[in-house]
């Protein structure tokens, strides 16, 4: 129910908050197995060898950064009676279907071409439905602490998703005694029902924000781009989002070739642990956005990066095989690891406000479309370096394989030394940054008196919009 102060602060209530967040639920799902079952599944069951993978992967993560500003242009030029992005993410739905069947239900022998093509396409539907969320969020609500509030709730339906998707392999192990390829084609089957059922829920109860009519953009050019790119506060978010996925990228496509061929844990205990690090961040996420309310944005960023490298390490230093202390172990760094694309799309949110107001345009869609360029990027490059750098030191993927001490140690070295290398590079780039709550709140007030005549001042820590005179 909406009360009075929700209306006057722009605060959304919880079913509608509930409602928009369901649409991440199959984002969030989607992430955890690109980064870690599928690699694996291609070049354990497949057939396909760890180059071949790690090229695959590499390459459609790099072609399909294109995709995003082509979107992020196509959406910013969207104009109809159902909204900017509502369309966008209802198209996504078909595309990620089809794909899903594709890519979950390969045949066995399947080549690198199939797996290139159908990568494509799912990818491009990914990007529709990620770029259309994130956008659609940032245009929903106005307030600095509430944007973060916004994301925590994404965040929290996005994992929400990747710990359903983690309870597919134990599930299917305990009840059919099924394996890893079983578990993967039930993935897919999960998502090509749950894609739908969320969108439709979204697209039915969410209002999609109307542009005013003075910022309609008519031309948009590469330099545009780049200034956005260059735009102090922006390039600092996007330098954090390339490493703060990097980092945790690395570590997820090395995954269960480190718990199970170098720790000495089966697969279904190291779903186990995946699955407690996935649903730690249920419990971190809205921690986090708490405690950015605090401290401002940027300097729990910082915060949890810190944490997590100091977590990475002790990862390292605990015995084998020992489930008692690596559970708690692993939730702890998903507790904190899992907080930095929630803050991060928060802060994007607010420098759409900056810019709108430094250049008298709504950017908000290009703003988020870079970030999930970096975020691609930053998805494509463990793949396709670790994978070969395994082949080199002879490591072998293969089902029953045993593989010698160097291997196992460059292993090592790949899924936790430089991860805690890159986190660091992540956090140091959050060190200057300008846009924090003061900053945001003057930027709110400004626009709001050239945008209407209204004025935001701050009451409790929210943001109230109250009338005012004109702007002259």
């Amino acid at each position: 129910m909406t009360t009075e102060r929700d209306r006057a602060s722009g605060r959304l209530p919880a079913f509608v908050l509930g409602a928009f967040a369901s649409a991440a639920l199959p984002v969030g799902a989607l992430q955890l197995p690109l980064a870690v079952h599928l690699p694996n599944y291609y070049a354990s069951h497949i057939g396909l060898s760890l180059s071949a993978v790690g090229f695959a992967f590499t390459v459609v993560q790099l072609i399909a950064i294109s995709f995003d500003p082509a979107l992020g242009i196509a959406m910013e030029r969207t104009h109809s009676r159902f909204g900017r992005f509502r369309p966008w993410l209802m198209l996504s739905v078909p595309i990620l279907i089809v794909s899903a069947l594709a890519v979950f239900m390969a045949p066995v022998g399947a080549g690198l071409f199939y797996l290139v093509f159908w990568l494509l396409v799912f990818y491009l539907g990914y990007s529709m439905s990620m770029l259309a969320t994130n956008s659609w969020g940032a245009a929903l609500v106005p307030g600095y602490h509430e944007r973060s509030r916004l994301y925590a709730w994404l965040q929290f339906a996005g994992l929400g998703g990747a710990v359903l998707m983690l309870m597919i392999p134990p599930v299917l192990a305990w009840i059919w005694n099924a394996g890893e390829a079983a578990a993967v084609r039930t993935m897919g089957g999960f998502l090509m029902l749950a894609v739908p059922l969320t969108v439709f829920f979204a697209v039915m109860v969410v209002r999609d924000p109307p542009r005013p009519a003075d910022e309609i953009v008519n031309h948009f050019s590469l330099r545009d781009y780049l200034s956005l790119i260059a735009q102090p506060n922006m390039a600092r978010i996007l330098f954090a989002n390339f490493f703060l996925t990097l980092g945790p990228s690395m570590m997820g496509a090395l995954y269960f070739f480190f718990f199970c061929d170098a720790r000495g844990y089966s697969f279904a205990e190291a779903n186990i642990l995946l699955f407690i690090y996935i649903a730690a961040g249920l419990g971190g996420a809205p921690a986090f956005a708490h405690i950015a309310m605090r401290l401002g944005k940027h300097r729990t960023i910082m915060l949890a990066a810190v944490i997590n490298v100091v977590l990475q390490a002790v990862v390292l230093a605990l015995p084998r095989a020992s489930m008692l202390l690596m559970a708690p172990a692993m939730f702890l760094v998903g507790f904190a690891a899992n907080s930095y694309a929630l803050l991060l799309n928060a802060m994007v949110a607010d420098v759409c406000d900056e810019v709108r107001l430094e250049t008298g345009r709504d950017r908000t869609p290009l703003l988020y479309s870079l970030m999930t360029c970096t975020m691609k990027i930053g998805s494509a490059v463990p793949v396709g370096i670790t994978y070969p750098i395994l082949a080199l030191l002879g490591f072998n993927a293969a089902e029953g394989a045993v593989n010698t001490p160097s291997a196992i140690a460059g292993l090592e070295w790949c899924f936790v030394i430089a991860p805690i290398a890159v986190l660091l590079l992540g956090a140091l780039a959050m060190w200057g940054y300008r846009l924090d709550a003061v900053r945001h709140r003057e930027i709110a007030a400004m626009l709001a008196v050239r945008d209407g005549g209204t004025e935001i001042v701050t009451v409790e820590s929210e943001i109230t919009v109250i009338s005012t005179a004109a702007a002259p």
